[in-house]
Order: C-alpha cells, then structure tokens, then sequence
C-alpha cells in the first residue's frame, strides 16, 4: 500500500515558482513548507521533519548539490528530489551519489511529483530496478532488415540505397553478397 506524501519541504531561491509549487501541493492536501536558501532549509528541516524535501540545483549562495549530503543527513528517510532547469546525466548521477533520490527538470507538475516521491517511498532506495528487457536486438538482422528496406525503398538501384544509408556503393555491394 502506498504511504501518502503529508509534509514537504521546498528550497528554492526563484519566490515565484516556490510560492506556485507550494500552493500546487497544498491544494493536493500536502503541508508545504518553504525557504529561500539552502541553511535557511536545513534549519527548516531540522526543526520540523518532512516526508519530501525539494531542492534546487543551482541558487546563489550555496548549490543544492553541494547540500544534498546534510539534507540526506537530517531528514532521514525523506524522499530527496533535486530540481533543475538544466537536464544533463552527469547532474542526475552526482545528485544521486550525493543524497538525491532522483533528479526532475523545471518546471516539474505536483503531481509528477508526488507521484514520482511516492513510488520512490515505497519501493527500494539506491539502486534503480533494472527495466525488463522487452526484446533482445540481433545487430546482424536489424543490418540486414535495414539495407532490404533501403533496396525495396530506391527500387533496387544499389547506388541510390547506398545514398539513403550513407554509406559506400562498393561497401553496400559487399553486404548484400554477405546477406544473399
């Protein structure tokens, strides 16, 4: 059974979109709370635990990532996720490493959120689940399906399915003898 998210906290130094995502979770029955910078946050989270605690990448006095460590530290077994208008794969791993439970882009939906905090509640920390594999690919028959596509698609002029498939007219010749 899934355990609701009731408290939240929020850092983040833009007052627009904190006071917006704010009234967005409460209006979904979540108590937020709100501050403007990262001490002002840790001390919030000191005072008051909370189920959720939201974190900016980039403020100015001190960066969310740098802080992920203390807010892990204090809050426990809150769900940490870090906010960024920046997406980039490096981020969501040294957020990861540092604390976060997961990394989301600006501007992020309350409910994508909730949804994502509770799933991340529930289910095992730390590790992502290996997705199911769906299909198992053969690299020798995709080559083959793709140059038969390219062929049937320039009506069999070698040259022009070359073209399509950027490669060499002499290399697509020495494929389709390997296929045939």
């Amino acid at each position: 059974m899934s355990r609701r998210i009731e408290t939240a906290l929020l850092v983040d130094d833009d007052d627009a979109f904190r006071t917006m995502l704010q009234g967005a979770l409460r209006r979904r029955g979540v108590r937020a709370r709100t501050a403007a910078t990262v001490a002002e946050g840790l001390v919030a989270l000191e005072y008051e635990p909370a189920d959720l605690v939201v974190v900016d990448h980039r403020m100015p006095r001190a960066d969310g990532l740098g802080a992920l460590a203390g807010f892990r530290r204090i809050g426990g077994d809150a769900v940490i996720v870090m906010l960024t208008g920046y997406g980039a794969i490096e981020l969501a791993v040294s957020a990861v490493k540092e604390g976060a439970d997961t990394l989301l882009t600006k501007p992020v939906d309350a409910d994508r959120l909730l949804r994502e905090a509770a799933a991340l509640r529930d289910g095992p920390r730390g590790a992502a689940p290996e997705p199911p594999i769906a299909h198992v690919y053969n690299l020798d028959e995709l080559e083959r399906d793709t140059i038969r596509k390219a062929m049937a698609h320039s009506r069999g002029v070698v040259a022009s399915a070359a073209r399509l498939l950027g490669i060499d007219r002499r290399t697509l010749q020495r494929k389709l003898k390997k296929i045939s």
